[in-house]
């Protein structure tokens, strides 16, 4: 069965093929949420803003915190024969905001204006192109990506057509983020864009689920004038038996990044990322032991749309995908320090028929600072624990809780506590 079958492919059973326009314009699927949702950030220490990557993106450590209200409104339309659409567009307004700085993680994007504490954007909108061997998207999305866990503004190409072979190429000109817990405006990634050449080959007859299969990948991403990375990944998994009750699975990555020193969204130097882990299932608990380190430029250009898909965001998926296990906020040690070591441990554990879900995260990172955390100390060391309980109240109310603390970093890093979470009502 062709690779594509299963991965949008889901979306094209769940929407439907249709003859007629009106026939597709009337039976997509509508997405509406209401959210009541709060952050609180302590921190003791060197507080500030600190850099994310170098495009414009940074994160403000220091005693802040609001409450907000936002509305999503979205809708898919069902595939017209081989296309479909998608618009949608997220409008919050602070209810109460304590430290003026706070306001940073809710300001309307290039395209839209800002009135006081509220903003409205655009969220994911595109244009999609499915027919069985071949997937394009175009517009604003995130695409399923190891190393991106932003929106993009840009085109997203996929190809099934080589008996277990994908292969996928995306172009962003643009990223940020419009969701419940930030909204970002969007920033341009150079006057070229950000390139990404991917191949993934499988390895195993199953490719649906990655508790049982197997698969290696390649990469190269690029910006013209500034770097270029390039990597490779394996994912070994298997259920003990082919039953459903024990699985375990390995994960290896290594991945290099090249730097344009003259360029100003360059790195100082080329480094690397290599990453490790291994898990283990029981039903519905998944535990995984990992180990992370880094160069001399600690993740440099890697990470400038971000490593890790977001576990907060979609837990059911990218716990099992993610490169670095910590919450988008979090992690600033690997994600800035250089010549980082990380040895962390994390559990996923879904109890009351996965109405609760819960996520949490240990781990310890000894590196060297950088300009962008730490300063020129060497030898630092910071602990971080991250953990996440969501529950579903009834089939359209849920709520949400993120704590991440940082601790042991001494004087020379910032130590945070950081509480966020609401109430999210679906229908």
């Amino acid at each position: 069965m062709r690779f594509f079958i299963f991965l949008l492919f889901l979306s094209s059973l769940a929407f439907g093929k249709y003859k007629t326009l009106d026939s597709a314009l009337l039976n997509g699927t509508k997405q509406v949420d209401v959210v009541l949702y709060g952050d609180y950030i302590s921190s003791n220490g060197a507080n500030g803003f600190y850099t994310n990557n170098l495009y414009n993106s940074n994160k403000l450590l220091g005693n802040a915190g609001f409450i907000n209200a936002s509305i999503g409104l979205g809708y898919t339309t069902g595939f017209y024969y081989n296309i479909r659409a998608a618009i949608s567009f997220r409008a919050a307004q602070t209810l109460l905001n304590y430290n003026y700085g706070s306001k940073k993680d809710f300001y309307g994007n290039i395209e839209n204006n800002v009135v006081g504490d509220s903003s409205v954007a655009l969220g994911e909108s595109f244009v999609e192109y499915f027919d069985g061997d071949t997937a394009i998207k175009a517009g604003r999305f995130q695409p399923i990506n190891e190393w991106i866990n932003h929106l993009i503004d840009g085109i997203w190409v996929r190809n099934g057509s080589f008996r277990n072979l994908i292969i996928e190429s995306i172009w962003a000109y643009k990223y940020g983020r419009v969701n419940y817990y930030e909204m970002t405006q969007f920033n341009q990634l150079d006057k070229t864009g950000w390139f990404n050449i991917g191949l993934k080959y499988y390895l195993s007859k199953e490719q649906k689920d990655i508790k049982n299969t197997i698969f290696i990948n390649g990469f190269s991403t690029f910006i013209p004038g500034v770097f270029v990375t390039a990597g490779a990944r394996f994912h070994w998994a298997n259920r003990f038996n082919g039953g459903n009750l024990w699985w375990f699975g390995i994960d290896v990555g290594i991945a290099g990044s090249f730097e344009n020193h003259k360029n100003i969204h360059s790195f100082r130097d080329n480094t690397f990322l290599f990453d490790s882990k291994f898990t283990i299932g029981y039903k519905n608990i998944d535990v995984m032991v990992g180990y992370l380190t880094n160069g001399n430029a600690g993740m440099g250009s890697l990470g400038v749309l971000g490593v890790g898909n977001g576990t907060q965001v979609d837990l059911s998926s990218s716990f099992y995908t993610n490169i670095q296990p910590f919450f988008v906020w979090g992690g600033r040690a690997i994600k800035m320090g250089k010549n980082a070591h990380l040895i962390y441990a994390a559990s996923r554990i879904g109890i009351l028929d996965n109405k609760l879900n819960m996520y949490f995260v240990y781990g310890a990172t000894f590196f060297n600072g950088t300009q962008y955390y730490g300063g020129n100390k060497t030898g630092l060391i910071q602990n971080e624990l991250n953990a996440m309980l969501e529950f579903g109240i009834t089939q359209t109310l849920s709520s949400i809780i993120h704590i991440s603390n940082t601790h042991f970093g001494g004087s020379n890093l910032p130590n945070t506590f950081e509480i966020n979470g609401g109430f999210r009502f679906m229908f």
